[in-house]
């Protein structure tokens, strides 16, 4: 059941007809963090945009603060289905021939759409741009992360060997991302990663090489497990785009070069979880992208022994066990 309030308060210059630029906001439970994001779209210089916020099944505040906003808002509520269907609702909603996405704890410096949008309008052959941008706290404060090199033009080799585009930092032409499909909505992480790639395939992308975007970085990390999922989850799009998509356009260096990284990466965690067979098998595949690989070597050999081990303590307790509960010899 999806819900949509629109919000035209007074004070704000109502567009007539379609705007230029839809920012989409997906939201879940942020009602704070969404007020500042807010914030930082109401203090662009290019005016010529809407906003559509479409609320992943929020629990909190969020319909109420968003009801008190000052700016028009078309809001629109659905059931907790995640951010790539949070993000094609708006898609499917959207007025403008152009598209901002926008995570709701993240925020614009003033010139981000004055920029994007010049930067695409020029520009035919640009399916989409996206900024430079820097790291933030829960609480706003500057976080140092690793920089990575940006790139534009035909960038399908460059983005596959490294994730350097960030969802918040992206405007597209809306009817290019419609003609991909939209997000895939059966991913349940890197569905961003994964629609810039198969963008990157067909089409060229603008970079605007100034920082006018702050991604919010949170405390509450990953389990081990969780962060090991991610990464199997990353390592089989990676592998599948290549073998099914970009085996003509992406060079065999670059790609064996990538992939025998992230299984490296991959099987590096599970083995830090407890999974040697299952870090055995991913660092087994990593060796066949990067044989000349003596880290992975090592550990490929360390896991191995520690899975045997495993299996044998396995096999000695299960003996056990069978000795301790088999049946009893009569008396």
């Amino acid at each position: 059941m999806t819900a949509c309030q629109a919000i035209p308060n007074a004070g704000y210059l109502t567009i007539m007809g379609d705007p230029l630029v839809t920012i989409i906001i997906p939201t879940y439970n942020r009602a704070a963090l969404l007020a500042e994001t807010l914030d930082s779209v109401s203090g662009q210089s290019f005016r010529d945009y809407e906003i559509v916020v479409v609320d992943d099944g929020s629990t909190d505040e969020t319909a109420r603060m968003i009801a008190r906003r000052p700016e028009p808002i078309r809001y629109f509520r659905q059931r907790n289905e995640g951010a790539s269907s949070a993000r094609n609702h708006g898609l499917r909603e959207a007025r403008g021939s152009l598209v901002a996405f926008l995570d709701s704890d993240d925020l614009w410096l003033a010139g981000y759409l004055k920029a994007c949008v010049g930067l695409l309008s020029g520009r035919d052959e640009l399916a989409m741009v996206y900024c430079d941008f820097t790291c933030i706290g829960e609480t706003g404060q500057p976080v140092n992360g690793h920089r990575k090199v940006q790139h534009d033009g035909d960038v399908i080799e460059s983005l596959f060997a490294s994730t350097f585009v960030h969802t918040s930092c992206v405007m597209a032409r809306k009817s290019v991302v419609l003609d991909a499909g939209g997000f895939d909505e059966s991913l349940p992480t890197n569905e961003d990663y994964d629609l810039w790639l198969r963008l990157a395939l067909q089409y060229r992308f603008g970079l605007v090489s100034r920082v006018l975007c702050k991604r919010r970085t949170h405390r509450r990390s990953l389990s081990r497990n969780g962060r090991s999922g991610n990464l199997l989850r990353k390592t089989a799009l990676l592998e599948e785009f290549y073998h099914h998509h970009g085996a003509g356009r992406i060079s065999p260096h670059v790609a064996h070069r990538r992939l025998g990284k992230v299984h490296y990466s991959t099987g590096k965690s599970l083995l830090k979880d407890g999974s040697f067979q299952q870090a055995r098998h991913l660092l087994q595949r990593s060796l066949r992208y990067r044989l000349i690989a003596p880290k992975t070597w090592g550990l490929f050999l360390l896991s191995g022994a520690l899975a045997f081990a495993d299996r044998s303590g396995n096999d000695s307790s299960g003996s056990s066990r069978v000795a301790l509960n088999g049946p009893k010899t009569k008396q």
